[in-house]
């Protein structure tokens, strides 16, 4: 797994590479707390290079998700890869959490 981040003006994206299981999925919910604590509006996960997302994952985009929504702010999923999506449209969280292109 790899976990890299460009911040741009006021968004930040992340890149997940590989498996989101839960060392994987604790990293990313660090790395976004951290990215929350600043004057970002808009954070991306893109997960296109990712192949597999745990429960602890999926539990990361939706905590944060609704966190910075409530503060009038956006986290989205900004590109799945094919696993990523199939996975998101069955848990049926594809539409809240993936960016509308």
């Amino acid at each position: 797994m790899s976990l890299s981040q460009i911040t741009r003006g006021d968004e930040s994206e992340f890149f997940v590479k590989g498996r989101v299981d839960g060392p994987v999925a604790n990293q990313l919910e660090v790395e976004v707390l951290a990215a929350i604590r600043t004057p970002v509006r808009r954070i991306y996960i893109n997960l296109a290079e990712a192949n597999f997302l745990c429960s602890a994952g999926i539990r990361v985009l939706l905590q944060y998700h609704r966190k910075m929504k409530a503060e009038g702010r956006e986290l989205l999923v900004s590109r799945t890869s094919p696993e990523i999506d199939q996975i998101l449209e069955l848990t049926g969280f594809r539409d809240t959490l993936v960016e509308k292109i």
